[in-house]
């Protein structure tokens, strides 16, 4: 199995998640599996070229990859295909940043070898959601794209985890990028499209399962598990520790009592914008040339 990852920009917040991703994977790889990672920025991958493959790409391929409509997240169907191409043989994974295996790979591994495709958590029908994704969907409903009619049966799934089983992969890349080249011609609500497209295409070729009881994502909880991935960092990198050290303090951190979601009220953000403006901070001193 090909397990892979895309990062863009100097942003090193990003960089420290896919790191702990590719760390928690890295726990339970076999012989044959290999991690990948496309990046625009292979600086902040330097201390695992050892044992992951880093791809540098350009801004400029980013470009190319947004197509004609420059809808950004198209580039991640398309750096999918590019993984794809590249190991033709193997059942492909690909990761969002946040994102964190927690139970056994062998399960990812079955799943895709029997034929299953995987994403996140099924959210469901998108007539049934709010705002930009209703909006969406609006538009969308009963159109044909790629020789698919969208209707009733094509939930929304989150697709913060994507995976493929080879047999299937070129024909469903090429049905996600048909489904979501066909939305941004007709004017869709952008937000989503690229994770419906992949929930369409994925649901049509192969049947969908859900990975959320197997790998944590924790979109709504990042900065519980920011904290704790910075500390194993600062950790390994000021002891100068090895790869297995490394996996040991892994397998050490109870990650079982992060949370992958918090709800968090916007009222109170709100009120801390407005206290902060109400009472900023002063006297500010600082180091004297």
């Amino acid at each position: 199995m090909t397990t892979m990852y895309l990062t863009f920009g100097q942003k090193t917040e990003y960089h420290v998640q896919a790191y702990l991703s590719m760390l928690s994977f890295r726990c339970q790889m076999t012989a044959g599996d290999r991690l990948v990672m496309v990046t625009t920025a292979p600086e902040f991958y330097a201390h695992a070229a050892s044992w992951a493959e880093v791809i540098p790409i350009s801004d400029e391929q980013v470009k190319e990859w947004q197509g004609q409509y420059q809808f950004f997240w198209r580039a991640k169907i398309k750096a999918i295909e590019f993984v794809g191409n590249r190991y033709a043989d193997d059942d492909l994974l690909y990761l969002d940043c946040d994102t964190v295996l927690r139970g056994p790979i062998s399960w990812l591994k079955l799943q895709m070898a029997d034929g299953h495709a995987l994403m996140d958590t099924n959210d469901g029908h998108p007539s049934q959601m709010k705002t930009k994704t209703l909006r969406m969907w609006q538009t969308v409903k009963g159109r044909t794209y790629g020789g698919i009619t969208l209707g009733p049966e094509h939930n929304m799934y989150c697709a913060g985890v994507v995976g493929i089983p080879a047999a299937k992969r070129r024909e469903a890349v090429t049905l996600a990028l048909a489904l979501c080249d066909g939305m941004l011609a007709d004017k869709a609500e952008r937000i989503v499209i690229e994770q419906y497209s992949l929930s369409v295409a994925l649901y049509e070729t192969t049947g969908l399962v859900e990975t959320r009881d197997v790998i944590a994502h924790y979109w709504a909880a990042k900065d519980e598990w920011l904290q704790a991935a910075y500390e194993l960092i600062a950790r390994t990198r000021l002891t100068a520790a090895t790869l297995d050290d490394e996996l040991r303090l892994f397998d050490a951190t109870d990650w079982a009592s992060l949370p992958v979601y918090v709800h968090k009220s916007s009222t109170a953000r709100r009120l801390r914008t407005l206290v902060d403006r109400l009472f900023p901070s002063r006297d500010q001193r600082y180091i004297e040339d």
